[in-house]
């Protein structure tokens, strides 16, 4: 989960660069769904993938490297 601690401004500057991070989950075709929250303090992803390549994925997002968002990343195993 994404969580921003920059204006929405700046997250909105970087939104595109966010989505079209080469290095990041969705060029790396690990996102499942993704979405903003309401209100409009974050987002989440959900993501498949092995835990590190998702954390070094997340690493490079450029919310994160830009300091706009911090990012909780939760294990999740689907039993149904």
């Amino acid at each position: 989960m994404f969580t921003y601690t920059a204006p929405l401004s700046t997250i909105d500057e970087l939104v595109d660069a966010h989505y079209n991070n080469p290095g990041g989950v969705f060029a790396k075709g690990m996102v499942r769904m993704a979405g903003r929250l309401e209100p409009r303090t974050g987002g989440m992803i959900i993501a498949e993938g092995e835990r590190a390549e998702v954390e070094a994925a997340v690493a490079s997002d450029p919310f994160v490297v830009n300091g706009a968002a911090t990012v909780e990343i939760v294990e999740f195993h689907r039993t149904r």
